[in-house]
């Protein structure tokens, strides 16, 4: 079985390849802090609701171990085949998610790859007009860094690596999402395969190839396959395309932060950060001996990531870029953290480049920056965002990145001719605040068109993008994101008393946005930009509840379409202590809003009344701070659900370690937080799902690994049984079963009821909760897969479920029986093991092969956006074994699916077109 060894996003079916269309644009409302500056308060917040109660950690490999835990677990596919439910990619179409990943084919220009860092790899054959995704689904979705070989004749070979180091949604101390080593294609890019010798040796051990973070070829060598990866604590060459591998630099002691490229001439240059024990900047004129070229004299005392840009015009001169605290440079971030910065330039002389050897230029004086929080200064996060390059053609024009994009066409050796071309708008400020035209902040990979070196190319936490000339006074982007479907989003809303199509979705990075259309290619707006996080839709649409990170609220009048009209900011003045996505509810029985704050509630009683302000600035109108608090410390409310009936206006309180609260009548007056003592359990309560008919029927999530995850009650908390059925491994939870995050009842019109679970494998449903043997199915496995899954919302009213994904966008589909999900008792009788197709990687033609034939098949092709290519009859006669070959020549290279019916068999089965 293939390892994985971090959550992965797998969605095979439903992906959309489609022709580029214009950015259409609309009223952005900006949050207080920018998209930047809150990577600690997200690294808390999702290592409290993920981690080991026990240990504050993340349990080793927990993201391999619950994916191989997960594979055995029942889907629907296995028993619908192609009948399951036809879930929709919702999109958002237009947006992209955070790349680190991306380059050209330098062979052909029109040939792009991307890779998100939850969203798998892509690939365009028509310079980023559209996308296809060709990652599979027993692959690893999280590319960290991507590399071509670039040798004549050899360019048909791409190498990626897998797990992100610093920056992902569940990195803090202790908590990582591990890869598993490095995949290759040799095949432009079409198909993947992992190099079995990254493949780490245990999924409970960690192991360097973990976490890599970048990949060199050289191209110098013609008789070897030379390729560097600098992964976790150490350096490694290969020479034979990745087959084997030497330890260059490092060991167990080896540094946290390390980084290599290769000259043209094969010459190494490698950055190892101060943790380790052979920290420095290595040289090497044949990839085997190194010499550390730091100039330990002048150099910061304190450096953690390096990163490299060999200037292309003269390889004797390099730039290292890096996060040294308390040198160089300084910023503020806006929780008034200090973020240094330094940038060297460095020649090469002779030698062994050590001493007087090279010559060091520090420049770290012209990173543009006023030492203060302004928008416009240099910003690295730390080092989570860090980029160094230099324009082929002039090497006067050096580029550096962190938050924002920065052309020097002095080679920095001055402030006055720095200009910011990409990121935060320029000489933006708080509280309106905007991005660059048609950019996005954190900037990540930057590359030229070898053609046109003016064309440059750049990933970031928005996506892909391109200018066409990088050397303007005023630079111009273009965004590449229609069909890179690789958004993460944190929360979804919908209209819980209507049947509009309007969805709202809270997303890592990108903001709120709005959609009011099922057709995929259809753009999404970002009414209310930020780290998008929880929201609410009044009665007929009246107007909107958007958040975003620490508890910033507005109120917003939308059209249609989305476009803002008004707007009001209404959180609380006096409100503090928030988490990064901060619990809110809009009750929509009467409209009022609830809102969380670390142990205390606020409830506000006027939302209709309060007036269009187009303001900033927190407000006290219409809230009632709840006099009860919490009263355990080292605490916050990390969940609220309120009843519709029997009884209404029941609010249910959940918290970071595990306490539970009901009140009573929460809708009025200053009501008192009763404490629920019948549920013991360690952890994050995530979700409170109350059934919509019965408000004493309430599931309870917990979301840390290694606790039991799923609890149910019949009369309001007096009892509780739990539920969690397959999802766990062992019946106390501490197994390697997944996070839950979310839950939804629904009932349905004909007196069913369906119960989701929205989990870090994938969507789960069950229609009958039986205690620890509730059996638990996997939804929408050949669409959605085992993508990480914060949120599912449900309608009872049309049957709609809304599936928010942390690395895929949303899906949608309509049931109206548990049978669309589940199927029937019957369906489980259709078996598989017969029928055959060949070979999985195609060029011209596949064969279909039936053993032991029987009548008439329905034989069906469909593509990545879910599209019918073919629909054929197939007569077997007599004949007890079948074959039927189908031509693919003149089919777009990617992954297609196949369904084949007959009166008595459905099989679902795949082949790769390359």
């Amino acid at each position: 079985m293939i390892k994985y060894k971090l959550i992965l996003i797998f969605f095979p079916l439903l992906l959309f390849v489609f022709s580029n269309s214009n950015h259409k644009k609309s009223l952005s409302l900006p949050a207080d802090d920018g998209l930047s500056f809150n990577l600690k308060s997200r690294q808390e917040w999702e290592l409290n609701r993920l981690a080991d109660p026990v240990t504050g950690k993340l349990p080793v490999n927990i993201a391999a171990l619950e994916l191989e835990y997960a594979s055995a677990l029942p889907n629907d596919e296995q028993v619908l085949g192609y009948r399951a439910a036809k879930w929709i990619q919702r999109g958002p179409f237009n947006i992209g998610g955070r790349t680190r990943a991306f380059a050209m084919d330098v062979a052909d220009t029109n040939i792009l790859l991307a890779g998100g860092v939850s969203a798998g790899m892509w690939r365009s054959t028509d310079g980023g007009k559209s996308w296809q995704k060709v990652t599979i689904p027993d692959q690893l979705h999280n590319v960290s860094c991507l590399v071509q070989d670039k040798r004549k004749g050899k360019t048909n070979i791409w190498y990626y690596g897998t797990g992100e180091a610093y920056g992902n949604s569940a990195y803090a101390s202790g908590a990582y999402y591990y890869g598993n080593g490095i995949y290759k294609s040799t095949d432009n890019g079409i198909t993947w395969t992992q190099l079995a010798s990254t493949n780490s040796p245990n999924l409970t051990d960690f192991d360097p190839w973990d976490l890599v973070w970048n990949i060199a070829t050289d191209i110098s060598n013609d008789s070897q396959d030379v390729v560097y990866a600098a992964t976790l604590r150490r350096l490694f060459r290969s020479t034979d395309g990745g087959q084997t591998w030497t330890k260059l630099l490092g060991g167990d002691y080896g540094s946290y932060f390390t980084d290599v490229a290769v000259t043209s001439s094969g010459v190494v240059y490698a950055t190892m950060s101060k943790d380790g024990n052979q920290a420095g900047i290595w040289r090497s004129p044949d990839g085997i001996n190194f010499t550390n070229i730091l100039p330990a004299d002048t150099f910061p005392a304190e450096y953690n990531r390096i990163v490299i840009g060999i200037d292309p015009n003269n390889e004797n001169v390099v730039y290292f870029l890096a996060h040294t605290p308390g040198y160089g440079k300084k910023s503020i971030r806006s929780q008034d953290e200090e973020d240094w910065n330094s940038l060297w330039k460095y020649r090469y002389l002779s030698g062994d480049g050590s001493g007087t050897g090279g010559k060091w230029e520090n420049l770290s004086a012209h990173i543009p920056s006023d030492g203060g929080k302004s928008f416009d200064n240099f910003n690295a996060q730390g080092g989570y965002d860090l980029v160094v390059s230099v324009l082929p053609g002039d090497s006067n024009v050096v580029f550096i990145s962190g938050t924002n994009i920065y052309r020097s066409t002095d080679a920095f050796r001055s402030d006055s001719l720095i200009r910011q071309i990409g990121g935060y708008a320029v000489h933006t400020k708080r509280p309106k605040w905007e991005v660059y035209k048609n950019h996005h902040p954190d900037q990540h990979v930057l590359f030229f068109n070898p053609s046109n070196p003016k064309i440059l190319f750049n990933g970031n936490d928005g996506g892909v993008f391109k200018t066409f000339n990088c050397l303007k006074d005023t630079v111009n982007w273009v965004s590449l994101n229609n069909g890179y479907l690789t958004t993460q989003m944190y929360t979804i809303g919908i209209e819980e008393d209507g049947v509009s199509d309007v969805i709202i979705a809270g997303l890592q990075d990108n903001g709120n946005l709005f959609s009011n259309s099922t057709n995929p290619e259809s753009d999404w707006v970002i009414p209310y930009n930020g780290d998008g996080s929880f929201s609410g839709i009044a009665t007929g649409r009246e107007y909107y509840i958007m958040s975003t990170q620490l508890g910033k609220i507005r109120k917003l009048k939308l059209d249609d379409k989305g476009n803002v009209i008004d707007f009001t900011r209404i959180d609380p003045i006096g409100g503090k202590n928030y988490l990064f996505i901060n619990p809110l509810l809009l009750d929509p029985s009467n409209n009022k809003l609830y809102l969380a704050e670390g142990l205390k509630l606020w409830r506000n009683d006027s939302l209709a009344s309060l007036p269009w302000l187009n303001n900033y600035d927190s407000i006290s109108t219409g809230w009632v701070r709840f006099s009860d608090t919490v009263k355990y410390p080292n605490r916050s409310i990390s969940a609220l659900a309120i009843t519709r009936q029997k009884p209404a206006n029941r609010l249910y309180v959940g918290t970071s370690k595990s306490l539970l609260y009901k009140v009573e009548n929460a809708h009025q007056g200053d009501p008192v937080l009763e404490r629920i003592t019948s549920l013991s359990n360690a952890g994050n309560i995530s979700c409170i799902a109350v059934d919509p008919r019965d408000g004493n029927k309430v599931l309870v999530v917990f979301s840390n690994y290694k606790v039991y995850s799923l609890f149910y009650s019949k009369d309001g908390g007096s009892s509780w049984e739990k539920v969690a059925g397959n999802l766990e491994e062992k019946d106390d939870g501490s197994g390697n079963g997944p996070s839950l995050r979310w839950a939804s009842i629904m009932p349905l019109k004909n007196g069913k009821t369906m119960y989701f679970v929205a989990a870090s494998t994938g969507l789960y449903a069950t229609d009958s909760l039986m205690g620890i043997a509730t059996r638990w199915v996997n939804i929408g496995h050949n669409m959605i897969g085992n993508v990480v899954v914060d949120m599912v919302k449900t309608r009872s009213e049309d049957g709609l479920v809304v599936v928010a994904t942390h690395g895929n966008g949303i899906f949608t589909t309509h049931i109206s029986s548990p049978e669309d999900l589940l199927g029937t008792p019957e369906d489980k009788l259709f078996m598989q093991e017969n029928v055959k197709i060949f070979p999985s990687l195609a060029n011209e033609k596949i064969t279909l092969a039936i053993r032991e034939a029987k009548g008439n098949y329905l034989f069906s092709v469909y593509d990545l956006n879910g599209k019918r290519i073919c629909s054929k009859q197939l007569n077997t006669g007599t004949e007890k074994n079948f074959f039927y070959e189908y031509e693919t020549a003149s089919l777009k290279p990617g992954y297609y699916l196949v369904f084949l019916e007959s009166e008595t068999q459905r099989h679902t089965l795949s082949f790769i077109k390359r």
